[in-house]
């Protein structure tokens, strides 16, 4: 029996619907609650989930086969594992199966031709990778409204050439080809043996015995190693003989003896039908194929899903702010949230070199600047909005990788209310709030190269604070609000620190370091700016304060080896967060202020990019602990009950606490 309905699984997916059991475990129907898009929710059996060493596997395997893509192949999610289950998640199509399809066969050779074109073509992007599907059956085959026909359960494809593992699920071996049934070493010829028994019973009706199939295993498992099938046109005489003879050809039991590959299937099944392959509908259509027509408009489809922030057709930016400046509930405890994913970590191992406190250089004269174009409209006044009234922070932003691009999105402490903030063909990164809470600057090269844009939430309209000044990263306000210190990168030189006021004007050149500059951060008090600076050793860094005029400079960082590029400060001044540790092998570490000693906060994980709560109890920052991508996490500041935030397939990295 079904046991997942009504569960929501790592507080994200919440089950609906049974639909089948399949060979890989309980099918059912989820909705995303973050997305309200549905998913096809996969529960693996016990033999997985309780088995540590397979789930790793099976985990390894699916990220390689993540990648694999086709029009007609179900969009692979990955696998999950909560403290009691494991589970697989699949784009939902929302259309009946094969197997509702199999229910009103046979059907005609045109019509049987739509499925063998699409499920060939899905199956070839599996062979040419290098992979076998070995768990095809009608209830993994779904057709959508449009006709469009998909192959799912790809998380268990296996390499070709490999013995059979064990089969995940419970259902009897109706599809498996001999040589799978007996333990041999398997190749395409499995795959199309299985296809071969799924078009024997669309032309007759029947399974491959001429009859419905027995009940127990291992009579199934004779009728696949000893019984020759009886020819299809015996049970269908509307079907020519060489097409009921290409079906035979494909189910003979020495794999050697079948058709070679899935386009040899396909041409042979196309020229006995005296049909030529480029003439084969691509999906279903009320001509050639009116049976699985009729069902699709029995059918009743589920209605589209609310507009969501993740939607690829998603409303202009502007649009999607509503949600935000309305009141949210007050959260008042961090829970274990549903995991989300990480940053890019960069530097390898290599010795520290002590270099003393010093002031390092004079304040070079301020490079002057033209006016911006006339049309450029500096932001308005605007009333600001109160102190946020949770003492730990309401939100925080971050910079989530979704697809080639880098977007911002924003999350409750507690991970809900997930908003995607942008969605376009550019990068956007290091989000940083206002003093107020009330907006959003961050870097972006929506039209050329990095500057700067502040998002009004109250207003929902975003304004561009900087053009053309260079490459600007990393910005951080002055506590007032009034003033923006950022890393910029101008022409051919080296990335040095600038300022700009609030408002877009006065852009100006505040230090030019001996190194690259890639981090920086107001202190509290606004009397210093700290910096992250490259001092010879490629992709690390030390870490210095300066006075806000660039000048005075001392260097914090004493002991440490292998300092990432990102830093912040404690509420009291006190500390300065940062990462550092052998390559992909990073922790996070708060340095005393002026004194540089560090007290190491995590231990393992790969972790980065560390942003204090406003009242600095809490510390958020992506770590890799439990993935190849980063996720968000969340602890007290002295290191302690780290729970996760986020958990996406994509990265999600740099994140920042309201203040």
């Amino acid at each position: 029996m079904p046991t997942l309905l009504r569960q929501t699984l790592l507080n994200q997916y919440h089950v609906e619907e049974f639909i089948a059991h399949t060979p890989l475990g309980e099918l059912h129907r989820a909705t995303d609650e973050r997305s309200n898009k549905a998913l096809a929710l996969t529960l693996l059996p016990k033999s997985i989930s309780n088995n540590a060493e397979a789930f790793k596997e099976l985990e390894t395997r699916a990220k390689k086969i993540q990648s694999i893509s086709h029009p007609n192949l179900k969009k692979f999610l990955g696998v999950f594992q909560t403290p009691t289950l494991a589970f697989l998640l699949e784009e939902w199509v929302d259309g009946p199966s094969l197997q509702t399809v199999l229910t009103r066969a046979p059907l005609s050779v045109e019509e049987v031709l739509v499925y063998t074109q699409a499920i060939c073509n899905a199956l070839e992007a599996l062979h040419k990778q290098g992979y076998l599907h070995l768990h095809l059956t009608p209830d993994l085959i779904h057709i959508n409204k449009q006709g469009e026909i998909f192959l799912g359960g790809i998380a268990y494809a296996q390499a070709a050439s490999k013995q059979v593992e064990t089969k995940p699920g419970k259902l009897p071996p109706l599809y498996n080809s001999p040589e799978q049934i007996e333990g041999k070493t398997l190749g395409s010829a499995a795959d199309i043996y299985a296809l071969a028994t799924i078009l024997y019973e669309l032309v007759t009706g029947v399974w491959i015995n001429g009859k419905r199939a027995p009940k127990t295993n291992e009579a199934i498992s004779r009728v696949h190693l000893e019984l020759s099938p009886p020819a299809p046109i015996s049970l269908n005489p509307n079907i020519p003989d060489n097409f009921s003879r290409m079906i035979l050809w494909a189910l003979r039991k020495k794999p050697e003896e079948r058709l070679k590959t899935t386009t040899e299937l396909l041409s042979s099944l196309a020229l006995a039908a005296r049909v030529s392959v480029d003439k084969i509908p691509p999906r279903i259509n009320l001509i050639t194929a009116p049976v699985t027509s009729a069902i699709l408009s029995e059918w009743q489809f589920l209605p589209p899903p609310k507009p969501n922030i993740l939607a690829a057709d998603t409303p202009p930016l502007e649009d999607r702010l509503a949600t935000i400046t309305a009141p949210k509930k007050k959260s008042s405890r961090i829970g274990i949230m549903p995991v989300f994913i990480f940053l890019l970590t960069a530097g390898f191992i290599s010795l520290f070199w002590f270099v003393r406190p010093t002031e390092i250089v004079t304040l070079p004269t301020p490079i002057q600047f033209t006016p911006f174009a006339a049309d450029y409209t500096p932001p308005p006044t605007f009333t600001p909005l109160p102190k946020p009234t949770d003492p730990h922070g309401g939100r925080i932003a971050f910079t989530c990788t979704r697809g080639d691009y880098n977007q911002l999105c924003m999350v409750n402490r507690d991970g809900s209310d997930f908003t995607q903030l942008t969605d376009m063909e550019a990068s956007n990164y290091y989000p940083v709030f206002t003093p107020d809470g009330g907006s959003l600057l961050f870097a972006s090269n929506r039209n050329g190269a990095f500057d700067l844009y502040l998002l009004l939430f109250s207003e929902k309209q975003l304004f561009q604070i900087t053009e053309n000044v260079g490459n600007v990263v990393s910005p951080d306000y002055s506590p007032d609000g009034r003033r923006v210190v950022f890393a910029n990168r101008a022409g051919d030189g080296p990335t040095s620190i600038w300022m700009v006021n609030a408002d877009g004007l006065n852009p100006r050149l505040v230090y030019t370091g001996t190194g690259e500059i890639v981090a920086t951060a107001w202190s509290p008090d606004g009397e210093r700016i700290a910096y992250a600076m490259s001092m010879g050793i490629p992709q690390e860094y030390e870490i210095f304060t300066m006075d806000v005029d660039g000048r005075n400079h001392v260097r914090i960082s004493q002991e440490l080896q292998g300092i990432g590029g990102s830093l912040d400060w404690s509420p009291d001044g006190n500390f300065l967060l940062v990462y550092a540790g052998p390559f992909e092998d990073k922790n996070i570490f708060k340095l005393e202020v002026p004194g540089g000693k560090a007290i190491q906060l995590t231990d393992g994980g790969n972790n980065a990019g560390a942003s204090y709560s406003p009242d600095g109890l809490y510390i958020v920052f992506n770590s890799m602990r439990n993935d190849e991508q980063a996720d968000l996490y969340i602890m007290r500041a002295d290191g302690t009950n780290q729970v996760q935030l986020t958990n996406h397939p994509e990265p999600d990295w740099g994140p920042k606490w309201v203040d």
